[in-house]
């Protein structure tokens, strides 16, 4: 990619990402107020929405890697972290539904974080700033440290 070219395939798929987010953090802010089936199609909502919103930002972790620069080791702890930072994700939006507020902190900060390394390594500019390796191991740092904490506090 040229340097000063905007991400354009990035820019494309955000607005589809901004709503599925938008959609999913709501989900996670609603107290279901209903029964058990009320409950359950809650339940399928973040489901479908938050693997929706991984699938877009798996891509757009793609679309980053080949139109910026990804070290090989990132691409491969990616393959495992996304998937992971799903469920986490899909564990923090259950937690809310049992009445625990604070982490909706894991489902706004794990995709956040995906997005934004996403652009990061679509523009080259920015790694004269911080170098590929640094940035890399303080996002998968970040996000597995985030995984492990939902996942943790579900148990």
């Amino acid at each position: 990619m040229r340097a000063g070219r905007p991400p354009v395939a990035l820019l494309l798929l955000l607005p589809v990402g901004l709503v599925l987010y938008g959609i999913m953090l709501a989900n996670a802010a609603h107290q279901v107020t209903g029964g058990g089936e009320a409950r359950m199609a809650d339940a399928f909502e973040a489901l479908f929405v938050t693997a929706g919103l991984w699938l877009v930002l798996a891509i757009m972790l793609v679309v980053g890697a080949v139109t910026g620069a990804m070290p090989a080791w990132s691409a491969v702890v990616a393959v495992v972290l996304i998937p992971v930072s799903a469920v986490a994700t899909f564990v923090a939006i259950d937690m809310c539904s049992r009445s625990m507020q604070w982490p909706i902190l894991y489902a706004v900060m794990l995709p956040a974080v995906t997005a934004l390394y996403a652009f990061w390594l679509a523009m080259p500019g920015l790694h004269a700033i911080l170098s590929l390796r640094s940035a890399s191991l303080a996002v998968w740092g970040l996000v597995s440290a985030l995984c492990a904490a939902a996942f943790i506090q579900a148990a």
